[in-house]
């Protein structure tokens, strides 16, 4: 009996076994080229199949040689359009040729391809999958409510991680040391279950390594030449937490809801960010949102309403557009690893899409910084608004972040204004990070350091210094000397001494600051003499809230709560209206001197008059 065997049985590694119980019956085996050249290019695109395929044939020869059966080689290599036409059966056409050619049978796996031998009258054998042979443990068993990963590796004892994020520890679960035989049964197992259940599948199948999903499970299988030995770590969650599980505060919840459209999760791994942004999609479902993952693997313990994708053709740009045709209003992307995968989320979030990235990192600041390099500077604060750090399976810290132009924290001179993405505290708005180019690198400074906080106070000395010049200079009632900066001071004075301060064009206190050597900041004094901080906090009768006025070389600056910016309020004085506007960026309205309401501003307060903030 001749014997043409299709790809199919010898990926499988059936046709070894078959000729084996076969021996005496087979007189030759006619391999088709185009079986070998389909192995090798498996094989070639990195496919276990392809190398389990070749590990086949060597055995098929070895053994043929053993028993006197001969191994011909028949058919011609395919040709570039006959591979392009393999899904439409070209390739198993030309393979039916090679047993009608020979007279042989056909040994295959394959039901359509039986189906057509049929068809066309040529002998073919269908060889079942053999049923699988169960390990005596199969890797559900070694999981129980408060093991959150399992550890298999040859000849050492199998451990567990149990616990919970933050609180855990690694435990040995067996007296017995796991064998080859043994962590191969279980691999095997996994991998019939993968092909045969719904809701398991493959992810990743590379040389030495397989990622498989089973349901909420993700096991990642690992073997030499990708390990030095053979090993399984299966990972699974012990727990599904909604939003408020996180006591979130209300503004962080607000922000969730109303105004969060490019969110970052951080944390290290095994932190909870995934369970975070599990939590965080039930939310938006729960929202009537439409909500959409891309994930690699899929693992997120989501609600049936949102959709799992993955990586198209391994690349997740592609995937994004996808995202843009499907158009939902949420997209949650876990994780960001390639530099891939940061464009494509960068794709999505300026296309508008609301986006919620995961992403490795061991501080908020720091997963800011992985977007840099990637992603043009100028665009970051336009793709995130903020980021929030999990640590230990809670809410360790939450930035924001929103471009400035002004001097980096740290440096003096007012030309070296350029674009600054401030980094603050979400809660507080306190500004933690500026970030900028300088030269052609970019600097990260942490303003606590640079800032005031950790400023020594002026010394007596510097302090009579300091004063002596200035009054030198001008004649004035009351001043009060504050250090703001390493090279910075603040200047209060009563209102109708600004004018003398900053001089014609600005002269008077450039002329200052050569002779201090440092950059003067001024502001007034309340001609009453109360703390200007007490008075921004009281209202009149009519609804009207002082304003804090600051006059700088070049503008006028009022200055209200940073929670306020964006609010609609109306400049006016006792008596009548100055002008309307919307509180900006840090809480601040800014002035140009040289506008007429400026000068307006400047002789109300040189008559010692108030301006005040009315909400509109």
């Amino acid at each position: 009996m001749k014997i043409v065997p299709d790809t199919s049985v010898i990926v499988s590694r059936f046709i070894v076994a078959e000729i084996l119980q076969l021996k005496d019956e087979i007189e030759e085996i006619i391999l088709p080229r185009i079986v070998i050249s389909e192995i090798e290019n498996m094989a070639n695109n990195r496919r276990s199949k392809g190398f389990e395929g070749l590990e086949e044939l060597k055995n098929l020869r070895f053994e043929c040689n053993h028993l006197g059966i001969s191994v011909t080689l028949a058919g011609a290599r395919p040709n570039l359009d006959e591979i392009k036409l393999a899904s439409s059966g070209e390739l198993d056409s030309k393979i039916r040729d090679v047993a009608r050619e020979h007279n042989a049978v056909l040994y295959t796996s394959d039901k359509v391809l039986v189906s057509m031998c049929e068809v066309e009258g040529i002998d073919v054998e269908y060889i079942k999958s053999p049923p699988r042979k169960k390990p005596l443990k199969r890797i559900f068993d070694y999981f129980d409510d408060t093991t959150m990963s399992i550890h298999l590796r040859e000849k050492v004892h199998p451990q567990a991680k149990k616990g919970k994020p933050g609180d855990w520890e690694l435990v040995k679960i067996g007296e017995n040391i796991s064998t080859h035989e043994e962590i191969n049964e279980v691999i095997t197992d996994i991998v019939s279950i993968a092909r045969t259940t719904p809701n398991c599948f493959i992810e990743m199948d590379e040389p030495g390594v397989q990622v498989i999903q089973l349901d909420a499970m993700r096991v990642v299988i690992a073997r030499p030449p990708f390990s030095d030995a053979l090993e399984i770590t299966a990972v699974k969650p012990i727990v599904r937490l909604s939003l408020d599980d996180y006591h979130l505060t209300e503004s962080l919840l607000n922000r969730l809801r109303e105004g969060a459209e490019g969110v970052l999760i951080a944390g290290s791994p095994g932190a909870g960010k995934s369970t975070f942004a599990q939590a965080v999609a039930d939310f938006f479902a729960s929202q009537n949102k439409t909500v959409k993952t891309v994930e690699k693997p899929r693992d997120l313990q989501v609600g049936p309403e949102v959709s799992q994708y993955t990586a198209l053709g391994g690349d997740f740009r592609k995937t994004a557009d996808i995202m843009l045709l499907i158009r939902p209003d949420f997209v949650i992307f876990d994780e960001l690893r390639k530099t891939a995968d940061f464009e494509a989320f960068g794709d999505m979030r300026l296309a508008g899409i609301g986006l919620v990235g995961v992403i490795h990192s061991t501080t908020a600041i720091e997963a800011i910084q992985r977007f840099i390099g990637r992603i043009d500077l100028g665009l970051i604060p336009s793709i995130l608004d903020t980021v929030i750090y999990v640590k230990d399976g809670k809410i360790a810290d939450v930035v924001e972040l929103r471009m400035t132009v002004k001097v980096p924290s740290g440096m003096q001179e007012r030309d070296l204004a350029r674009p600054v993405i401030e980094v603050s505290d979400f809660e507080t708005h306190r500004l933690r990070y500026d970030i900028f180019v300088f030269g052609e690198q970019v600097s990260v400074i942490p303003v606590d350091k640079v800032g005031t906080a950790n400023l020594p106070p002026l010394k007596k000395s510097e302090q009579k210094s300091i004063e002596k010049t200035i009054r030198k200079a001008i004649n004035v009632d009351r001043l009060i000397i504050t250090k703001i900066g390493r090279n910075s001071i603040r200047l209060e004075v009563y209102s109708e001494d600004i004018p003398r301060i900053i001089g014609r064009k600005g002269k008077t206190i450039n002329e200052l600051e050569n002779k201090i050597g440092m950059r003067i900041d001024v502001k007034p004094i309340s001609s009453s003499n109360e703390d200007i901080k007490e008075s921004k906090e009281i209202e009149t009768k009519n609804g009207k809230t002082p304003i804090d006025v600051r006059l700088t070389k070049s503008y006028i600056i009022l200055s209200f709560p940073e929670h306020q910016q964006g609010t609609n309020i109306e400049v006016v004085t006792e008596n009548r209206s100055i002008f309307s506007g919307s509180i900006g960026k840090k809480g601040e309205i800014k002035i140009d001197r040289s506008t007429s309401i400026a000068k307006e501003i400047i002789k109300i307060i040189n008559k010692g008059e108030m301006i005040f903030a009315k909400l509109k």
